[in-house]
């Protein structure tokens, strides 16, 4: 049967059946509280559910005209390195601290000033480290205007990376994860009605 649905259907089925998407009590990176907990870092350990995801960040970024893919530090990297390889695009990525020895490089990989980029990365709450890493390729002469991400938590990312002007293309929101979670059994209606509650 799973071979018939549609792809981003059977990617939030194959995200909660390896644990990438967990339900319960999480506290978040910045502290807040939640009720789903979203860990995309686990992909790189599921090759066909990498596949799978590296599939729907293509079916976005197809739309979408640059020279270059950029990863976020570190969640952003296996993926972008997955797109790299699947879409023929170069990749480069911001480090977290620019290295102190060598060249002292802020931006790894090979890119020319003027061209353009678009960031990578796993997922989008706030958007802090999605315009992080916007600032540092912006000052290293790149054009940025577009960020893709697999999941949007539905927290205000989208818009405030409007507000700084740039555009984010998710496949998928938290709520059309648990809307498809449902249908297939995997989480009760009450469960998918806590989380979104917990969301606002």
């Amino acid at each position: 049967m799973s071979e018939t649905l549609p792809p981003l259907e059977q990617l939030a089925l194959t995200l909660y059946d390896i644990g990438a998407v967990q339900l319960g009590k999480f506290k978040l990176h910045s502290g807040k509280k939640s009720r789903i907990y979203l860990d995309l870092r686990l992909l790189v350990s599921h090759p066909a559910a990498l596949r799978q995801a590296t599939a729907a960040y293509r079916s976005v970024l197809e739309k979408l005209s640059f020279d270059l893919l950029a990863a976020t530090p570190l969640a952003g990297l296996p993926l972008g390195t997955a797109l790299c390889l699947d879409m023929d695009k170069p990749l480069i990525y911001p480090r977290k601290t620019a290295k102190s020895y060598g060249t002292g490089k802020q931006i790894e990989g090979v890119w020319q000033v003027g061209q353009t980029a678009v960031v990578i990365d796993d997922l989008i709450t706030s958007g802090d480290s999605i315009l992080q890493a916007i600032v540092a390729l912006k000052a290293s002469g790149l054009q940025v205007n577009e960020a893709v991400v697999l999941i949007d938590r539905e927290q205000g990312g989208i818009a405030n990376m409007q507000e700084h002007g740039y555009k984010l293309h998710a496949t998928m929101t938290v709520s059309r994860i648990l809307s498809v979670l449902e249908a297939h059994q995997r989480i009760t209606g009450k469960e998918r009605d806590k989380v979104i509650k917990s969301l606002k």
